[in-house]
C-alpha cells in the first residue's frame, strides 16, 4: 500500500505537470513573436471621464492557439501573464492597466486594437460577475485577446468600449496616412 500511492500520484500528476510546462513554453515562444518590440511609456490620462479607475485584469490569451486542442495559450512576457486588480485609464496613445504591486503598467496601443466586445466572463468562465471588455489586438497573423473589467455595469463598459474603438480608429487612420 505504501508503494501504490506514489505510483498513482506519479501517473496522475506527471502528465498534468508536463502539460503545464508545455503550455508555458508555447506561450513564451508565441509571445516573443506577437508582442510589439516597442510599447509606449506610461502616460497620464488625457480625459477625466476615462481617467484612473479601479479595474480587474483577467489576462491575455492567443485567439487561434490551443494547447492539445483544449486549452487557450496564455500570453507570457512584458507582464501580460499576471492577473489582478489595479487601475485602468486611457492615455493619448494606449489603454493603460497598472496592477497593484507592480512597477510598470500594461500598455495596449490603440493602433493595434482590432475589435472590442463587451461580454460576461472571460473565455467562457463566469467567475467574475459583471461585464468585461474583450480587446482583440496585436499583429494580424497572431491576435491576442485581453480581458479587462472596468465596471460590473454594462453601460459603463460599453461607454469605455465606444471610446476605445473611436480612438483606435483615429490611430489606424493616422498610420494609413503616414502621419
Amino acid at each position: 500500500m505504501d508503494i501504490v500511492l506514489p505510483i498513482i500520484v506519479g501517473i496522475v500528476l506527471l502528465p498534468v505537470m508536463i502539460g503545464v510546462l508545455l503550455t508555458i513554453r508555447r506561450g513564451t515562444q508565441l509571445s516573443k513573436h506577437s508582442l510589439p518590440d516597442f510599447l509606449p511609456d506610461e502616460q497620464p490620462p488625457d480625459d477625466p471621464a476615462f481617467g484612473k479607475r479601479g479595474a480587474y485584469y483577467a489576462g491575455s490569451l492567443f485567439v487561434a492557439q490551443k494547447m492539445f486542442g483544449l486549452f487557450p495559450v496564455p500570453v507570457i512576457g512584458k507582464g501580460f501573464h499576471i492577473k489582478g486588480n489595479g487601475k485602468a485609464w486611457l492615455s493619448n496613445e494606449a489603454v493603460m492597466i497598472h496592477r497593484y504591486l507592480t512597477r510598470k503598467p500594461l500598455v495596449i496601443p490603440f493602433a493595434l486594437i482590432h475589435k472590442i466586445e463587451v461580454r460576461v466572463g472571460f473565455f467562457g468562465g463566469k467567475r467574475l460577475p459583471g461585464h468585461m471588455l474583450h480587446l482583440t489586438w496585436g499583429r494580424k497573423e497572431l491576435l491576442m485577446v485581453t480581458g479587462i473589467q472596468i465596471s460590473r455595469r454594462r453601460d459603463i463598459s460599453e461607454e469605455w468600449a465606444r471610446e476605445i474603438s473611436r480612438r483606435a480608429e483615429i490611430w489606424r487612420n493616422k498610420e494609413e496616412n503616414g502621419e
